[in-house]
């Protein structure tokens, strides 16, 4: 999962698939009630690896429509909320992987709100 120093979320400018596929299995392993929250925390302990990576794949996510489709489609829901909820999401993350200290984690809940379409 890392490249040296770098965590491999990113691959020819976009999400590496075999990240993408690893947090999409271990998710659908959960019980479905859990599994946006089992994603989220997946994707943040590989962000918080490197979160400089991680904000540079959620600035190349922006604009990827067709992944950000595929998101919305599994994340179910109206799908006008559902990209709200999301862009939500990425915007919150990506300004905490800004910060000199960035810790997700702490805002696991705000994000499952906004994901899980409970706003």
């Amino acid at each position: 999962m890392t490249e040296g120093t770098r965590t491999a979320l990113l691959e020819k400018g976009g999400f590496d698939e075999e990240t993408v596929k690893r947090a999409i299995a271990i998710s659908e392993e959960a019980p479905p009630n859990e599994r946006i929250r089992t994603g989220l925390e997946v994707l943040i302990d590989l962000a918080e690896a490197d979160p400089a990576a991680a904000r540079s794949a959620l600035h190349a996510l922006r604009a990827d429509h067709l992944s950000l489709a595929q998101i919305e489609a599994w994340l179910g829901g109206a799908p006008d909320r559902t990209t709200f909820g999301l862009g939500a999401a990425i915007q919150l993350a990506s300004t905490e992987l800004a910060s000199p200290t960035p810790n997700l984690e702490r805002l696991t809940p705000e994000l499952l709100t906004w994901l899980e379409g409970k706003w």
